[in-house]
């Protein structure tokens, strides 16, 4: 673990220091609250960068916070200001897995707007980690831990890529970090209270009782579907709709 560590600060020293403005995307989950951890220790001009989803937990926006009083960073807060999650959902339909528009249209159309606005030459750390898909693993086994990411028009820097969670559990709890409340009741970090990967019944029924007015937004916008669309599609032609799973409850 201490080799772990030891390569990762030296590694966001190394790219760190080449760029003008460094900033780390931050979600509230584990992975981006260690890497906001590491790089706070590496670099002295770090900033912290977090994206309003406009579908995030409660709970999760104020851990952010939370975190940032503790710690004593600078905090930029990015949003789309033109619309919001469920204006395109409207007009696009549902993501899925093989339409997931969301990642694009949420969180780089306002990362590359704001990159816009620096002087000099960027550079986003991520907490991304090739372990959590086979799909990760192919992808960044090419692309490597520093590319160009041209949807954000900035150079990328991925530290974690080779942690796992059981690594990211020990430096969590090793440096006494506190964790984000979304997991205990949810079981992620809440930056996106909707996921099209999230295919469980038993989230969105929890969904329901624990944030109500949420979860109605997500009935509503299955409702403005012209051809009645389901929030989350099964594959092999099966949908759900979650206006259907609330209506014996």
């Amino acid at each position: 673990m201490e080799n772990l560590i030891k390569k990762a600060i030296d590694d966001i020293k190394k790219y760190g220091e080449k760029y003008d403005n460094v900033f780390v995307n931050y979600s509230g989950g584990r992975y981006s609250t260690v890497l906001l951890h590491l790089a706070l220790k590496s670099l002295n001009n770090v900033k912290v960068v977090y994206i309003d989803t406009t579908i995030s937990l409660p709970d999760c926006e104020e851990y952010v916070y939370d975190l940032q009083k503790l710690w004593n960073f600078e905090l930029i807060k990015l949003r789309r200001e033109d619309t919001d999650f469920w204006g395109i959902v409207k007009r696009r339909g549902f993501p899925h897995n093989r339409f997931r528009w969301c990642l694009e249209e949420i969180k780089s159309v306002p990362l590359k707007a704001f990159n816009k606005t620096t002087n000099g030459k960027n550079l986003h750390l991520t907490g991304t980690s090739k372990k959590e898909s086979t799909m990760r693993e192919k992808i960044y086994s090419i692309r490597g831990k520093l590319h160009f990411n041209s949807s954000i028009c900035s150079f990328v820097f991925h530290p974690l890529l080779e942690w796992d969670d059981k690594q990211i559990e020990e430096y969590l709890m090793i440096n006494k970090i506190p964790i984000n409340p979304s997991y205990r009741m949810f079981g992620h970090g809440g930056n996106c209270y909707y996921c099209p990967y999230q295919k469980k019944k038993e989230y969105y029924l929890k969904l329901y009782r624990e944030y109500p007015n949420l979860y109605q937004n997500i009935i509503d916008a299955e409702n403005s579907m012209i051809n009645k669309g389901a929030a989350i599609y099964l594959g092999k032609g099966k949908k759900m709709y979650l206006s259907e799973i609330i209506k014996n409850i």
